[in-house]
């Protein structure tokens, strides 16, 4: 038995950058437990399969090409439509029924790239919203990106997020607006005010004011006011059911500050996001799951938050 009761939750995971898969490009990932594989046609949207052949087993992101908008097979050139369905076999004039890849729904927001999974393949159930900022020419662009692999499960790590004593012990956070948490049928809301030192410039101190939405298990938005109003994205993506995928990007308001202003400063500022990110890591990756923990009062939020979890898991995901 592995080291989580979970399995993989349901939900929209982040799969790449839009900017990363170009058009006509093929991309094989691995996540979920599935090779998986995107390409952009011709159209410009994007379509996420089964890495698969359902012919003979080829994987369609290893020499796999892009025809229109469809993607073709390397090994004997099947095509498959945007609906994973096959449209054409070079030497016959019948398509078996079954020549069907598993298509798995994507949206781009942000300018990322999300694939929606579920254990039984069941459509959406709810959906992740486009950030005004992003859309905000005030704000800089593109993503100032970082990435890690943890060994770790994407429910323990949102989890941090209604954990408000962790703050000031892990993060070394002088709270000052306790925090506060909501659920609201698949989004978690909460908000948090503290002083903290910032590690990338030289020990200045920041008044922060962080709120945070999340959709599923796999993706949040924090919206954080200090000496920078800052926006950062984060998405958590299952690679099995004990490793995750993070990627964290952050852009900034430039507040009538030119680029040459802001850069060197904005960089260093934004860096400690990073930091912050990675400081969970070490608990992360060696922590033993409890089912029953022993919680104080203040922690009730964490009981809350493993029963609202629940939704995202189909029965066939349960560990």
């Amino acid at each position: 038995m592995g080291r989580y009761p979970f399995g993989i939750p349901n939900g929209w995971f982040l799969l790449t950058y839009s900017e990363d898969l170009a058009p006509g490009a093929v991309e094989r990932f691995h996540y979920v437990g599935r090779e998986l594989v995107a390409y952009r046609g011709a159209s410009g949207e994007a379509h996420v399969f089964d890495a698969h052949c359902p012919h003979l087993g080829a994987h369609l992101g290893v020499g796999g090409k892009v025809v229109g908008d469809t993607l073709q097979c390397p090994f004997h050139g099947w095509r498959f439509d945007p609906n994973g369905r096959c449209v054409d076999v070079p030497y016959s004039d019948r398509i078996p029924n079954q020549a069907k890849l598993r298509n798995y729904p994507s949206v781009e927001r942000n300018g990322m790239l999300f694939f929606w999974y579920h254990a039984e393949d069941h459509p959406p159930f709810f959906e992740i919203p486009d950030a005004p900022e992003w859309h905000n020419p005030d704000f800089t662009r593109p993503w100032i990106r970082h990435e890690w692999t943890v060994q770790t499960h994407c429910q323990e790590m949102q989890e941090n997020s209604v954990d408000g004593e962790h703050f000031a012990n892990i993060h070394r956070m002088d709270v000052r607006a306790q925090l506060h948490h909501e659920f609201h049928g698949y989004e978690l809301h909460w908000s948090l005010g503290a002083r903290k030192e910032i590690s990338t410039l030289e020990g200045t101190e920041d008044e922060l004011r962080l709120e945070s939405e999340s959709w599923g298990l796999g993706y949040n938005l924090v919206r954080q006011q200090g000496q920078m109003q800052t926006l950062v994205a984060t998405g958590l993506t299952p690679i099995d059911e004990e490793t995750t995928q993070m990627r964290l990007g952050v852009i900034a308001k430039r507040d009538g500050r030119s680029d040459d202003e802001m850069s060197e400063w904005m960089e260093r500022y934004m860096a400690e996001h990073a930091v912050v990110a990675t400081e969970d890591f070490h608990i992360w990756e060696n922590k033993l799951y409890r089912q029953q923990p022993l919680l104080m009062q203040s922690e009730n939020g964490i009981a809350e938050y493993r029963n609202w979890a629940k939704r995202f898991y189909s029965p066939t995901s349960e560990g």
